[in-house]
C-alpha cells in the first residue's frame, strides 16, 4: 500500500504515467468554502510527493466515473482538465472541459480550451490524452444535439444523448491546433483510452451501432487522419443504454493491447486482445476474469510483451475485489492476484486505475477515499 496526501473522502481520481516511468495521482477534493480542488502529486521512488492544486472553485461536476486527470508532458510540461457546470444551463448535467497547461511542473498553470455539448443538459467530458508530435492529442466526448434520431433509454436512468468522439490537438505551447470528429455516434458515459505505438496513434471507445450493439471500437491517427472506426472484436452485446464500462488501452514496442467488458448474451467477462501488426487488427480476445466480473478493466504492457489487466470480480464469498493478472500475446494467462478488497456499489469505489511505473505496477481506487498501491511485475506468474 502507497499513503497518499489525498484528502479524506476524495474522489475523482487518475493516475498517469511519463515514458520513463514516473507516475503521477490526481483527484479532486472539498475545499471549504469555495467548493472542490483538483490536486496532483508526483510518485518519488517509493512515496507519493507532496499534493500541488490545479485549480478551485465552485460549480464543478464531480461523479464516480468522468474523472479529471493530471498528465505530464515532455519537458516538465503538465497538461490538466476539471468538469465544470456551463453558467448559462440549468440541467442535471450541462457540465463543459476545461483544459489547462503548466510549462512549470504544475506552480502556475493557463486555461487553453472549453468544450460543451449541446443542448441544457448536454456535456462534454471522458477525456482521452497522449502526446502527440511535440504537443499532446485529447480525445472526448460531447454530446450532439439530433432530434431525428431516436434515443434510448441511457444509463443516467433518463433519455440518452447522442454523443460524438472528437479529438483534439494542441501544440507545445498549449495551442488548439485541431479538433475533429473521430465517431458520430458512440456510448454516452463510457470511458475512452488511447495509446501511441508505432503502428500510429490508437484510440479505444465502446460504440453505439445500429440496432443498440455497444462493443468497443478503435481508430488509429496516422498522418494527421483519423481512420475510420472499426470493432476490436464482434462480442454483440445488446443493450439499450450505456453500461458506464469502457477500455482501456495500453502499449508497448510490438504495438497495443486493449481490455475491456461485456456482457454480450446475458454472461459477463473481462477480455483481452493483442494488436497484430501483420494482419493489422487484434487477435481473437483471451478472457481475464474468474467468473463473475463487474468490469472497470485496467492494463499495462509489460517489457517481455505480455500484459497486465485488471478488473473488479465478486468473489466466493461475495465480496468485491480488485484484481490482476498477466496474460501473453499466445493466449497464456497466469494467476489471478488480489490488489485489495474494494467496496461493492460503483460509485464508492469509482473506476479503478493501472499503470506501470519503474518499479512495478500502480493500482488507485476509492474506498472512503483514494487509495494506492504497488505490485512488482515479479510476483504475476
Amino acid at each position: 500500500m502507497l499513503d497518499t496526501p489525498a484528502a479524506e473522502k476524495s474522489s475523482s481520481y487518475s493516475l498517469a504515467a511519463t515514458e520513463g516511468g514516473g507516475v503521477f495521482l490526481s483527484w479532486v477534493e472539498s475545499a471549504e468554502g469555495v467548493g472542490h480542488s483538483l490536486r496532483f502529486a508526483e510518485l518519488r521512488e517509493d512515496e507519493w510527493g507532496d499534493a500541488t492544486t490545479v485549480a478551485t472553485g465552485e460549480g464543478w461536476f464531480v461523479n464516480w466515473i468522468d474523472h479529471p486527470a493530471v498528465v505530464p508532458l515532455p519537458g516538465g510540461r503538465l497538461a490538466a482538465h476539471r468538469l465544470v457546470h456551463d453558467e448559462d444551463r440549468q440541467g442535471d448535467y450541462g457540465y463543459g472541459i476545461r483544459l489547462a497547461f503548466s510549462h512549470d511542473r504544475g506552480a502556475t498553470w493557463r486555461e487553453v480550451f472549453r468544450a460543451s455539448g449541446d443542448g441544457v443538459d448536454g456535456y462534454a467530458g471522458f477525456v482521452a490524452y497522449a502526446p502527440a508530435a511535440d504537443g499532446l492529442e485529447m480525445a472526448y466526448l460531447s454530446t450532439v444535439r439530433d432530434d431525428d434520431v431516436e434515443a434510448a433509454a441511457g444509463g443516467h436512468g433518463e433519455v440518452e444523448p447522442r454523443m460524438a468522439l472528437r479529438s483534439a490537438r494542441f501544440n507545445a505551447a498549449g495551442r488548439l491546433v485541431g479538433d475533429r470528429q473521430v465517431d458520430a455516434d458512440v456510448c454516452s458515459c463510457c470511458t475512452t483510452a488511447m495509446a501511441p505505438s508505432s503502428d500510429g496513434l490508437f484510440l479505444a471507445f465502446r460504440d453505439r451501432r445500429e440496432g443498440e450493439f455497444r462493443d468497443i471500437s478503435f481508430a488509429r491517427l496516422r498522418d494527421e487522419r483519423w481512420s475510420s472506426p472499426r470493432l476490436v472484436h464482434r462480442d454483440g452485446w445488446h443493450i439499450r443504454g450505456c453500461p458506464t464500462n469502457g477500455p482501456a488501452l495500453a502499449s508497448s514496442e510490438s504495438g497495443p493491447a486493449v481490455a475491456w467488458f461485456t456482457a454480450a448474451g446475458g454472461e459477463s467477462k473481462v477480455l483481452a486482445a493483442f494488436w497484430n501488426s501483420g494482419k493489422q487488427r487484434f487477435d481473437d480476445p483471451i478472457r481475464i476474469d474468474n467468473g463473475s466480473p463487474r468490469g472497470w478493466a485496467g492494463i499495462a504492457t509489460l517489457e517481455d510483451g505480455s500484459a497486465a489487466v485488471s478488473w473488479v470480480e465478486r468473489s466466493e464469498a461475495g465480496h468485491f475485489e480488485l484484481r490482476v493478472r498477466r496474460v501473453s500475446e499466445a493466449g497464456s494467462t497466469g494467476t489471478a492476484l488480489t490488489v485489495a478488497p474494494v467496496p461493492a456499489g460503483r460509485s464508492a469505489v469509482g473506476v479503478p486505475k493501472l499503470v506501470r511505473s519503474r518499479d512495478g505496477l500502480i493500482f488507485a481506487w476509492r474506498d472512503g477515499g483514494v487509495h494506492t498501491a504497488v505490485v512488482p511485475t515479479e510476483a504475476l506468474e
